[in-house]
C-alpha cells in the first residue's frame, strides 16, 4: 500500500502540475488572441472613420471648402474616437506650385490661410483645412513634411493607396510641455481619390497612442496579463503602452509575444502573466497533494476533488470566454451597421438636394458626362432641359421661406411625375431644375415632355388658405457629336433666358 500509495502520490501531483500549466497556456494563449483582435478592432474604428471622411470629401472635390469639411467631420469626436487630437485634409504641393496652391484654397476656406514654407522641399504637404478634438487652437497653413513621423504615414498611404500610420513620436505641439507630460502620439492616413480615381491629398488624424490603446483595451482583455505594445522601429523602437494588472508570475514559459502589422507598421504585442492566474488555491493544490498520499483513500478522495475542482475551472473559463466572445461579435457587428448607416448617410449628402431629395448638381454634370459616352455613335439622342421657376421670388416674399420650400417641394414631385422613370431631375439650387432626356428619337419627343412640364408647373399650389401660382420658363438643348458636357448645359441655360425674356411660361429649343 505504501509503495502503491507513493506512486499515486507521485502520479497525481505530476498530473496536477501538468494540468494547471496547460490551463495556465491555454489562458496566456486565449488572452493574446483577444488582445490582438481587441487592438485590430479598435485601429479599425479609426481606419473607417477616415475612410468615410475620405470617401465623401473625394466624392465632393470639386465642392469642398472649409464649411463642407467641418460638415463632413462633425460626427468625429475624442469621444468617440478616445485619444484623438485632430483630423485635417491636406494636400501635396511642389515648391514652385506653393503661391498657386494657396490661392485655391484660400477661395474655398479661410481667406487668411496661410501656407508655411519654411525651406524649399521637393513637395510640401500643407495642411488645409483642420478641426481639433481638444481645446488647442487648430493651425492650418503648417508644412507636414517638416515632421518626418507624421511624412512617413502620408508617403505611405500614397504609395500604397490605402490607411497607413506612422511611427510613434513626441507631436511637435507637445515638445515644449515638461518630459512628465510629453505623450507618444501616431499619426493615421489615408489617400483622398476623386470621382475619376485621381489622388488629391489626405485625411490625417493625429492620435496620444496610450490614450486611444488604453481605451481600446481598457475591460476588454484579461485581468491575469500584463500587456506591453511596441513599435519596432528599426532605429527608434519605443514603447506605445504598458498596461501592468498585477504582480509578474515567475514563468517565463507562459510569456507571450506576437507581431502585429497595422497600417504598414510593425507592432510587438507582449503578455506575460500575473500572479492571479494561478490562484490560491491552485498553489494551495500544489503543496497539498504530496501530503494527502499518506492513505490511498484520501489519496484517491483528493485526487477526484482536484479533477472536478480543474474541470469546472476550466469549464468557467471557457463559458466567460465563449460569453465574452459573442458580445464581441455582437459590438462588432453593430458598430459595422452604424459604419454602413453612415456611409449611406454621407453619400445621400453628398449627391442629393437635403429639401427635394432630387440629385444635386455634382451628380447631375457625371450623368451628362455618362449620357454623353453612352450615346456616341448610336440613332438615338439626348436631352438637357433647364428649369426656372417664374414668380417663385414673389411667393417667397409673400408668404415666407416656408411656402417657398412648400413650392420647391411640390416642384419637384411634379417633375418626377411629368418625366419617365429613367429620367435624371435635379436641383441646382434656389428655383432651378434640370432635366436629362435619355433615348429620344428627336426634338420632338423632348418638346412634348417640356409642354408636359410647363402645363403640370402651371397648376396652382395651396399655400395655407391661399392657392398661388407659378410657372416655368424651360430651354431645351439636343446633344451634338463635338459636344461636351459644359457646351450642352451652358446652351440650355442660354434657351431658358430665351423662354423667359419672351414671355415665360413655355419652352424654347436651342438653336444648333
Amino acid at each position: 500500500m505504501l509503495a502503491s500509495g507513493g506512486v499515486a502520490t507521485a502520479f497525481a501531483t505530476s498530473v496536477v502540475s501538468r494540468g494547471q500549466e496547460r490551463l495556465a497556456e491555454q489562458a496566456m494563449t486565449q488572452s493574446m488572441n483577444e488582445s490582438a483582435g481587441v487592438i485590430a478592432d479598435g485601429i479599425g474604428a479609426y481606419k473607417d472613420a477616415l475612410l468615410d471622411v475620405a470617401t465623401a470629401v473625394g466624392a465632393g472635390f470639386t465642392q469642398l471648402n472649409a464649411r463642407t469639411f467641418a460638415h463632413l467631420t462633425v460626427a468625429l469626436s475624442a469621444e468617440r474616437l478616445a485619444g484623438a487630437t485632430s483630423i485635417s485634409f491636406v494636400v501635396p504641393a511642389a515648391d514652385s506650385q506653393v503661391a498657386q496652391t494657396q490661392a485655391y484654397w484660400r477661395a474655398r476656406g479661410p481667406a487668411t490661410l496661410t501656407l508655411y514654407r519654411t525651406r524649399a522641399e521637393a513637395e510640401h504637404q500643407f495642411v488645409i483645412f483642420t478641426r481639433s478634438f481638444n481645446s488647442r487652437a487648430p493651425t492650418p497653413g503648417r508644412d507636414l513634411a517638416l515632421t518626418p513621423a507624421t511624412a512617413e504615414a502620408l508617403n505611405t498611404a500614397q504609395h500604397v493607396w490605402s490607411f497607413a500610420m506612422g511611427p510613434a513620436h513626441i507631436a511637435v505641439r507637445d515638445r515644449q510641455l515638461p518630459a512628465a507630460q510629453q505623450k507618444l502620439s501616431v499619426t493615421m492616413a489615408i489617400p483622398v481619390l476623386d470621382g475619376v480615381g485621381a489622388f488629391r491629398g489626405w485625411i490625417v488624424m493625429g492620435a496620444y497612442a496610450d490614450d486611444f490603446l488604453r481605451a481600446t483595451l481598457t475591460g476588454r482583455i484579461s485581468d491575469h496579463v500584463n500587456l506591453t505594445l511596441t513599435d519596432v522601429d528599426p532605429q527608434a523602437p519605443r514603447t506605445i503602452v504598458s498596461i501592468d494588472a498585477g504582480a509578474p508570475l515567475d514563468e517565463p514559459g507562459l510569456d507571450r509575444g506576437r507581431d502585429l502589422y497595422i497600417g504598414q507598421r510593425l507592432w510587438r504585442l507582449g503578455l506575460t502573466p500575473t500572479s492571479t492566474l494561478l490562484g490560491d488555491g491552485d498553489r494551495r493544490l500544489r503543496r497539498f497533494t504530496p501530503w494527502a498520499g499518506g492513505a490511498f483513500t484520501l489519496l484517491l478522495a483528493a485526487l477526484v476533488a482536484v479533477l472536478a475542482g480543474a474541470r469546472n475551472r476550466a469549464m468557467d473559463q471557457v463559458d466567460r470566454a465563449t460569453a465574452a466572445l459573442r458580445h464581441d461579435i455582437a459590438r462588432r457587428q453593430e458598430v459595422e451597421r452604424q459604419l454602413r448607416e453612415r456611409e449611406r448617410e454621407l453619400h445621400e449628402m453628398a449627391f442629393h438636394d437635403q429639401l427635394t431629395g432630387l440629385v444635386n448638381r455634382s451628380l447631375f454634370y457625371d450623368r451628362v458626362a455618362e449620357a454623353l459616352d453612352d450615346h456616341a455613335g448610336r440613332a438615338s439622342v439626348f436631352a438637357v432641359l433647364f428649369i426656372d421657376l417664374d414668380g417663385f421670388k414673389a411667393v417667397n416674399d409673400a408668404y415666407g421661406h416656408s411656402a417657398g420650400d412648400l413650392v420647391l417641394r411640390t416642384t419637384a414631385e411634379r417633375l418626377l411625375n411629368s418625366t419617365r422613370g429613367s429620367d435624371t431631375v435635379a436641383r441646382f439650387g434656389g428655383d432651378e431644375f434640370a432635366v436629362l432626356l435619355e433615348h429620344m428619337a428627336g426634338s420632338a419627343d423632348a418638346c412634348a415632355i417640356a409642354d408636359r412640364i410647363v402645363a403640370d408647373l402651371r397648376v396652382p399650389i395651396r399655400v395655407g388658405s391661399d392657392e398661388v401660382t407659378v410657372t416655368a420658363s424651360v430651354g431645351i438643348r439636343l446633344n451634338l457629336p463635338d459636344d461636351d458636357t459644359d457646351m450642352i448645359l451652358r446652351a440650355a441655360d442660354l434657351a431658358m433666358y430665351q423662354a423667359k425674356t419672351s414671355g415665360k411660361s413655355q419652352h424654347v429649343l436651342a438653336a444648333v
